[in-house]
Order: structure tokens, then sequence, then C-alpha cells
């Protein structure tokens, strides 16, 4: 079993996401969840002082974590990886005791209308079909990407402000030198 799938990562270009939100829709659309439901979502922050104010967006969603800290704080060992790599709740195992979510740095878990525990499944079922994960097709300004690490060409530096909490997330936020 491998640590993700691939060894890919999602890469998010803060520097073109306009914060369209058309990720959260298609992940909701794809996934069927409820409207007052969401898998991902999109950060906003605003920096700086007026007339020099800088609006950047975050997208957030279950990020496969390499040492996720849901499946450590799982008293039902709910949580695992599949044998792609993807970490993976088992909806029949899940008591829907809200440890996940308490654990999670990244807030990627929720409890769903069932009162049991959901997230981001990676669109595992899309990329083993070769397919990007849903967000990344969607995405008008192309600022998500799921890829090697290595394949990172952009001019970009890693954002100094993203805290990865040590649990090796399997995500790269990028953004222009200079902003």
């Amino acid at each position: 079993m491998t640590d993700h799938p691939a060894q890919r990562v999602f890469y998010v270009d803060l520097s073109r996401c306009t914060g369209c939100d058309t990720c959260v829709i298609a992940c909701k659309d794809r996934a069927n969840l409820a409207d007052e439901m969401d898998w991902i979502r999109v950060e906003r922050q605003e920096t700086g002082v007026f007339p020099g104010v800088h609006l950047t967006f975050r997208v957030v969603h279950c990020f496969h974590c390499a040492r996720p800290a849901c499946l450590k704080a799982c008293p039902v060992s709910a949580i695992g990886r599949d044998n792609a790599g993807w970490v993976q709740i088992d909806a029949t195992r899940c008591t829907g005791c809200g440890a996940c979510i308490a654990a999670c740095p990244f807030d990627a878990v929720t409890l769903g209308a069932d009162g049991l525990a959901t997230k981001c499944d990676g669109c595992a079922d899309q990329v083993a079909g070769g397919l990007e994960p849903t967000c990344v097709r969607a995405c008008p300004m192309r600022a998500l990407f799921f890829c090697d690490p290595a394949t990172i060409t952009r001019p970009r530096i890693a954002d100094p402000s993203w805290n990865d909490h040590g649990i090796g997330p399997c995500v790269r936020y990028g953004i222009r030198p200079g902003l």
C-alpha cells in the first residue's frame, strides 16, 4: 500500500485562484452532496491596508495525509487507506462520535445527515480510471493540479503562511514571488 496514489499531490496556485467556487459546486455535484454539505471549501484571506489590500483564496479539502490525524483518532478503526493510498471512511464502521472531526487540523471531515463522518474521497474512482479529480478538472482558472510534486515547474514559491501541522498533507500551495 502506498502513502498516496502514485505519490501525487494537490497543487494550488494561489495567484490563479479567484475564489469562484466552481470546484466546490463540481465536487458537490459529483458526490451528490446535500446543499449544506461541502467536502471542499475556498477560504478567503484579506491582507494589507487600504489602498494596498490583497485578497487571496485557498482551496481546502481532505489532503489524504501521510500521517492522518483522523485515522489515529478514530476509536473504531473506521478510517483507513484503500489499496491506492487514499484515506477513506468506512461508513459501515463509523459511529459518528466526531473524534476524527476534532482531530483534523484542516476541518476536512464533517458529519453527514445520517450522523456519520464524511469527507473528500479524492475522486479515487475517477483517478483510478485515468481522470483528474473533479475539482481539478472543473477549475476554470487552472489553479488546481493533481501531479507529481517534481513536475511543478511554475515560477512559484511555497506559501510561507501554510501550516502542514507535521502530518504530511498531500498538498502544495504556491504563490508568485513578490506577492
